[in-house]
């Protein structure tokens, strides 16, 4: 595991939306868009799902995972543009996944597939 890296992982919610993102799971088929694309495609109507959760143990690299407004509270930055996927590295934030990226995924496969890509720099 590189010491000192973190992936940061910030969903397009606040932490009190978390209801309307279970609720999503829970709805119609007719709602095609969820609020947080990065949320819908790791979570499960159940649970982080089991493929995602592997990977992100597997990944030799430590995880974090925050809702829009713990971002803004802990790194205090003025982008309003969620869902992203930083690298940190002590106090200093790389966006290596951008909104427009992750909104485009359709599976949790092409995040794991992006994901994987974006550190290679990074982890080897």
């Amino acid at each position: 595991m590189r010491s000192g890296l973190i992936l940061l992982f910030v969903y397009n919610i606040d932490r009190g939306n978390l209801s309307a993102m279970t609720d999503y799971h829970k709805s119609t088929p007719s709602v095609k868009t969820p609020p947080c694309n990065l949320f819908a495609l790791i979570f499960s109507p159940v649970g982080m799902k089991k493929g995602w959760k592997r990977f992100i143990s597997d990944l030799g690299i430590h995880s974090r995972f925050l809702y829009r407004d713990e971002f803004f509270l802990e790194i205090g930055t003025e982008k309003t543009t969620f869902p992203a996927v930083y690298i940190q590295s002590g106090k200093s934030f790389q966006e290596i996944i951008t909104a427009e990226e992750i909104n485009r995924m359709d599976s949790t496969d092409s995040l794991i597939g992006l994901v994987t890509q974006r550190l290679q720099q990074y982890i080897t």
